[in-house]
């Protein structure tokens, strides 16, 4: 019996790149997969079901309290409970200095990856706590660690993941919570279509490995922290960036 049958697991943004890939492999492993993005969930979750995997789409925005909501109900009322979850929804946004990046765009960089993270870890954990099992794993991003031209916004959002996943990871641990995040380096995903071929340049020569990562890669580590091989880590950060915040 796979590790994940039975289990059910949420994970946002989860119509392309990293969360795609990630629901195909809980997917894979016997998970019932619920598939969140504003767009791109249904084809996804088409295919895993076409692949023989348990998996239903929801579109929503994970700045939408209410929808956070009424999927945690949704889910519970499907499968029975909620496992764990993948906080992948974020986006950046062009000419992001602290400068230039508009109001507007720095609330929805932070609405999108920092609070959206917080609120989706505040619909699940009230689950997890009652059960005193679950895991919970926060996509955040060498952003996080170093600090990259032009994402001004985009690195504050994902140092503020960070912060949130080493906090909550010692909140909850003595009742059985892990809470863990992932730091992906660049990573050829739908979030590049906002990323200039100037910045891509850019970031090539600060990868040791000498190429990007594809969302497999850092998938495999998403799977591996809401398991049982991650049972004694909670409050942990994983760089999956090919070793660019060694440097």
């Amino acid at each position: 019996m796979s590790e994940f049958s039975g289990k059910t697991v949420i994970v946002t943004g989860a119509g392309d790149g990293i969360g795609r890939a990630t629901a195909r492999l809980f997917a894979a492993g016997g998970a019932n997969v619920v598939l969140v993005d504003i767009k791109g969930a249904e084809v996804a979750a088409d295919e895993l079901a076409e692949a023989g995997g348990k998996a239903i789409a929801v579109t929503m925005d994970v700045r939408d309290v209410a929808a956070w909501k009424d999927l945690v109900t949704q889910t519970v009322a499907q499968f029975g409970t909620v496992d764990a979850l993948v906080n992948n929804a974020g986006i950046a946004v062009p000419d992001d200095t602290a400068v230039n990046v508009t109001e507007e765009s720095w609330d929805r960089v932070m609405d999108i990856n920092a609070k959206g993270v917080w609120l989706g870890m505040r619909a699940v954990l009230p689950i997890m706590l009652a059960k005193k099992e679950g895991k919970i794993c926060n996509v955040a991003s060498t952003a996080a660690h170093i600090g990259l031209r032009n994402a001004a916004a985009y690195c504050a959002s994902k140092g503020a993941v960070l912060a949130l996943t080493r906090q909550a990871g010692v909140q909850y641990a003595s009742q059985n919570v892990q809470i863990n995040s992932v730091s992906p380096g660049t990573t050829m995903t739908g979030i590049q279509k906002e990323v200039t071929d100037e910045q891509r340049a850019a970031f090539l020569p600060l990868t040791p490995i000498g190429r990007f990562a594809q969302s497999e890669e850092v998938a495999r580590t998403i799977v591996f922290l809401c398991g049982e091989g991650s049972s004694f880590m909670t409050g942990a950060d994983l760089s999956v960036d090919g070793g660019m915040v060694a440097l």
